[in-house]
């Protein structure tokens, strides 16, 4: 089952980086400042490593890191779902028939999701893990704000990060509101990992100790 895992894991990865095309392929390092496209290479490099590891059953990656990235992808297809505008009916096919819009808002976050329900080793998660990822919400949102405080012409990834829209007080409305709800789906997330067996329902994970 470990080859299937891997093979899996790659599939996922190669998904990942056709919807980031834009930023490895094209070199268009503007896209790196949506928090969309952060998660959709950082789903990559985790599929990658994991689908190695499996492969050659040594150590899988951390769980503060498969767990942060699951975390950043569900948000990322939540808030695609529920604040965005719904992608243009005319936005082109990059692979499959699918769009990058479809790819990063809708097939990452469910295979990131069923990787770690299933495939990954559990009740390796701590409560502080929550907090850790909350850190890199508020850093996302520092990095995007003082790059906009410092370049008023360039526009903000998101309107809800929007400064010169929302002012400091409805930033920070939003920033409370959208970390209160990136926290608890972080806890929910830990809540998961501790009800599941410590080892992978699918492949090898945790069943035996593998080098470091």
């Amino acid at each position: 089952m470990d080859v299937v895992v891997a093979l899996f894991r790659f599939a996922v990865a190669a998904l990942a980086l056709i919807g980031t095309q834009e930023i490895w392929l094209r070199g268009q390092l503007d896209g790196l400042l949506y928090f969309t496209n952060q998660s959709g290479l950082l789903l990559a490099v985790v599929m990658v490593w994991g689908g190695i590891a499996s492969l050659r059953h040594r150590a899988q990656p951390p769980g503060w890191l498969k767990g942060g990235v699951t975390l950043f992808l569900l948000i990322t297809g939540l808030v695609a779902t529920f604040v965005l505008a719904p992608e243009g009916a005319d936005a082109p096919s990059v692979a499959f028939g699918l769009t990058s819009g479809q790819i990063e808002h809708q097939i990452d976050p469910v295979a990131a999701f069923l990787d770690f329900l299933l495939v990954d080793a559990h009740r390796r998660l701590r409560l502080r893990h929550s907090l850790y990822w909350l850190g890199y919400l508020l850093a996302y949102v520092a990095l995007v704000t003082v790059r906009g405080l410092g370049w008023p012409d360039l526009a903000y990834p998101y309107g809800f990060v929007d400064l010169g829209e929302l002012g400091w007080g409805g930033l920070g409305l939003n920033v409370l509101l959208y970390g209160a709800g990136f926290w608890v789906l972080g806890l929910v997330i830990i809540g998961i990992d501790r009800l599941l067996p410590a080892r992978a329902l699918v492949g090898s994970a945790g069943r035996v100790r593998v080098p470091a």
